[in-house]
Formats: C-alpha cells, structure tokens, sequence
C-alpha cells in the first residue's frame, strides 16, 4: 500500500501542474468539435450519413456486439482501452499533434449523434440517456489520453527541435503512465460496465 500511496501523490502532483491546462483546453476544445459536428450535419447531411455508417461499421467490426445484438464488456473494454492508448501513444511524433484528430473526431461524432436523434424524432432526453451513463466516465478518460498525448507530442517537438533538452523525459513518460493507469485505465472499465449494462435500460426509458 505504501507503493501505491506513493504513486497516487506523485500523480496528484502532476495533475497540479501545466498538465492541468492542457486537460483543461482539451476538454474545451471537444466541445467545441461536438458544435462544429452539429453544424457539418446541418450543412452536409449526406457526408455526415456516410461518416455515421463508416462508424457503426466500425463497431460492429471491432466485436464489441455479439451475434444476439449484446454488448461485450470485454470486448467493449478493449477497444476503448485500445484507442484511449493509442491516443496517447500517438504523442511519440513529433509536430503533427495526432491526438488532436482524435479529439476532433470524438467531438464531431456526439454532435452528429445529437442532430441524428432530434431528426429521427428522438428527444434530447433519449439522446442523453444513449450518452451520460458511461460517458460520465468515458469522455474524461478520453480527454485525459489526448492530453497525455498532447503532452507528450509538445514535449517531443522541444526536445528534436533542441529548445529545450533539459526535458526530464523518464519523468515525463512516467507521470503520463500514471495518468493512463491509475485515472484513464479505471475511468474505461467503469464505462464499459455502465454502457454494456447501465446505458441501454436508461435508454430503453425514453425509447
């Protein structure tokens, strides 16, 4: 327990530091991709209906659903877990800011989502109820893996480009191992849980 202890106050450290701002502006700047999703499905709905087919396509072939239409939790805590990890892996190269695709494109897809529901005739209640259970846990995870990600990509940029080469980079690798195991691992399987089991009874209310 003294191990863990220490690594729980070395990570409540961390997030007190620039981190925090990062976070901070990743989490803005996924909202702001949900209202430029609502927009883009306002202006071009057919573009928008591809994107959603490629995504449910996307889904069904990742295994996440069963052949009787369940959802896997393991499967489910996979795949999350998988693209919350490459998010942040993605930081590794320099100057292109990759984990920042990956918040513009989970931004997009809840503002589609959003405009898709209420054009079906759907409520905004539904669509809530389809997104909060498990995204009260999923959406912070996947903004903390970005922000590691773009952390770590900034971090990167300074150390090739020789601005700074100081950079304690084992230190820095290993807060945002902390991030990943200690927050984002624990946040993703509480999701999976809530959206295998919580999520579609919450749905099924307003359905």
């Amino acid at each position: 327990m003294s191990w863990l202890t220490e690594q729980l106050d070395l990570l409540r450290d961390f997030l007190r530091t620039d981190f925090r701002r990062t976070a901070r502006r990743c989490a803005l700047g996924m909202a702001a991709a949900a209202v430029l999703g609502v927009a883009l499905t306002a202006m071009e709905p057919e573009v928008v209906e591809d994107i959603m087919n490629g995504f449910m396509r996307q889904i069904q072939e990742a295994g996440v659903i069963d052949e009787a239409g369940n959802l896997s939790v393991f499967a489910m805590l996979t795949n999350n877990w998988m693209a919350m990890l490459f998010s942040a892996l993605y930081g590794f190269i320099p100057f292109l800011f990759l984990p920042l695709f990956s918040l513009l494109a989970n931004g997009s897809l809840l503002g589609m989502m959003a405009v898709i529901y209420l054009a079906n005739d759907l409520s905004l209640a539904a669509y809530l109820a389809g997104i909060l259970p498990h995204g009260i846990f999923e959406l912070p995870a996947l903004v903390l893996s970005i922000s590691c990600g773009v952390c770590l990509c900034r971090n990167m940029c300074r150390l090739v480009t020789g601005s700074d080469r100081r950079i304690p980079m084992v230190e820095l690798l290993s807060d945002l191992l902390r991030v990943m195991l200690l927050v984002v691992l624990p946040l993703t399987v509480l999701a999976a849980v809530m959206e295998c089991y919580v999520t579609p009874v919450v749905m099924g209310l307003f359905m």
